[in-house]
């Protein structure tokens, strides 16, 4: 094909794309309509849906219910998806941008939608994003707060570990908490430069930047002199072991990998090194030593009850769900205020997502005691 051909190609599959992305996201609403209606006898979530029929990951199944969203409040941009004069990338930047604001302020940018557009059909997906951020500052308001304050509030770090067993950190801090603990790094990265890498030599796999590489040491480093939460000693890691004891004793073999509380696989050689500096801890899920029911005396869930349901729930509970547990709240499945106890059987992980659901969308599950099994028994909107 000539090079004309290929472009007027490409455009075809753009447009061909926006269309699908456009019909999924309209399937989501009308199962979201479908679900709102009380004769309906059926039960689905849309995020379970696109992940079990669609084939996509939790967080591509997140994105196509936020586009979802987005179309319905914004208007225009639905019929323009449609026919691939914006792409879902646009849609997408608009969806975080909305994410960002309060519902107040999200009133002031949807007032915008007309310009939005215009602006979606002449730039491309990076330069809209940018148009976007503007919009989105342009729109904001205190509410209340300072903007030093919201900073402070939307400050974050999440850890995630990849297929392949490494651990991942991203996060986002406040100007003033973020300025010291990047200095806090430069200087650390610094040292180790000018000590000629002596006590870390520098050997990166192709693609990593060996000031990253020193980055991520010094971070290391600076996290073994934290003072614990009394500030008496330097605090040590705990790490969650799930493995018999018996494999860090002995030279067994056939007991497999055991795992840490992030579902990383660690040999029993390393682990053992690691005891020397982190507090190993089994998790034992019935035993004299360990208070796991509380009944009424806590509403919370104590560390040793989020250890054990960390060991039989690594993802949330929720059928299909894929967040992993570290980033789920454990649930009463009997109100705590009406008198349900903090005991493991009354107890399961759920995802914020789901943890919503279950509040204020009107499902309703179930737990299978033996199995530990969630079941949706209900749905009352």
């Amino acid at each position: 094909m000539a090079l004309v051909e290929l472009r007027c190609r490409l455009g075809e599959i753009r447009r061909e794309r926006a269309r699908l992305d456009a019909e999924e996201a309209s399937i989501v609403r009308q199962i979201d309509a479908i679900m709102r209606d009380p004769a309906n006898p059926e039960f689905a979530v849309a995020d379970a849906e696109l992940i079990r029929s669609g084939g996509l990951s939790q967080r591509d199944a997140k994105r196509v219910i936020a586009r979802a969203a987005t179309l319905d409040v914004i208007p225009g941009f639905d019929s323009a998806l449609t026919s691939g004069a914006v792409t879902s990338g646009h849609v997408d930047a608009l969806a975080a941008g909305l994410a960002k604001l309060s519902p107040a302020d999200q009133v002031r940018l949807v007032d915008r939608g007309h310009n939005l557009l215009a602006n979606a059909q002449r730039l491309s997906v990076d330069e809209f994003t940018k148009t976007v951020r503007l919009e989105v500052a342009r729109a904001q308001s205190d509410g209340g707060l300072s903007r030093f304050e919201r900073q402070r509030r939307s400050t974050y770090l999440k850890v995630w570990n990849d297929a392949d067993g490494m651990i991942h950190l991203r996060g986002a801090f406040d100007p003033e908490r973020g300025t010291a603990l990047a200095a806090r790094l430069d200087a650390r990265v610094e040292a180790l430069f000018h000590s000629g890498d002596t006590a870390a030599p520098v050997e990166v796999m192709p693609g990593v930047e060996p000031n990253d590489h020193r980055r991520a040491l010094a971070l290391i480093d600076m996290s073994k002199g934290v003072a614990d939460i009394n500030g008496s000693r330097p605090a040590r890691a705990e790490i969650i072991v799930h493995v018999d004891l018996e494999a860090l004793r002995a030279d067994l073999e056939g007991v497999g990998l055991p795992t840490t509380q992030h579902g990383v696989e660690l040999p029993v050689e390393t682990l053992r090194r690691l005891a020397c500096d982190a507090d190993i801890i089994p998790v034992v899920l019935n035993g004299h030593s360990v208070p796991l029911d509380v009944g009424k005396a806590k509403r919370l869930a104590t560390v040793h009850q989020r250890r054990a349901l960390a060991a039989v729930h690594p993802t949330c509970a929720f059928p299909n769900c894929t967040v992993k547990f570290a980033h789920c709240e454990p649930h009463h499945l009997t109100p705590w205020e009406h008198g349900g106890p903090t005991d493991l059987h009354n107890l399961v992980p759920l995802c914020s997502q789901h943890h919503h659901a279950v509040h204020e969308g009107g499902v309703t599950i179930s737990l299978d005691e033996p199995t530990r099994q969630v079941w949706v028994a209900s749905y009352d909107p």
